[in-house]
């Protein structure tokens, strides 16, 4: 395999999928339906379904510029060509400090599963110290992931 330096797209439907459903459904199965059913009541079916139609636009909105504009960037790229290069700069920035703070959630998720009491965060901490650590084991520089097709 030549690394010819530029990005290579390697992520089918499925695979988008499945981040999307894992991103969107996640540690929230283990920590939001009780606080949610307990607020809601009997709406809770009402709340899930309008965020389902939510879910569904933001994905399909999200899918619509990833056909316009296939290049590597996303909700920058999106932002910029859509409003401008601070709207792009700005989405870019929320997006990264909205998946950080979503991983900072799924962690003390999972750690109030797994840690003793009064040790979630230092938990919550190293488990992504240890994923981050796997993740970048595993992979490597970039020229080393084969390729799927």
């Amino acid at each position: 395999m030549t690394d010819t330096g530029a990005m290579q797209r390697r992520l089918g439907l499925g695979d988008a999928v499945a981040i999307g459903l894992g991103s969107m459904i996640g540690a929230g199965v283990f920590a939001a339906f009780a606080p949610a059913a307990a607020a809601a009541g009997s709406g809770l079916l009402i709340g899930l379904a309008i965020a389902a139609v939510v879910a569904y636009c933001n994905a399909t909105s999200s899918a619509q510029l990833a056909a316009q504009y296939p290049t590597s960037g996303g909700t920058y790229v999106y932002g910029r060509e859509q409003l401008g290069p601070w709207s792009g700069f700005m989405a870019g920035w929320c997006f990264v400090i909205g998946k950080t703070a979503s991983c900072a959630a799924m962690a003390l998720t999972f750690a109030a599963y797994a840690a003793p009491a009064g040790w979630e965060r230092p938990v919550a901490a190293l488990a992504v110290a240890a994923l981050a650590s796997i993740h970048r084991l595993r992979l490597g520089p970039a020229a080393d992931i084969p390729d799927r097709h």
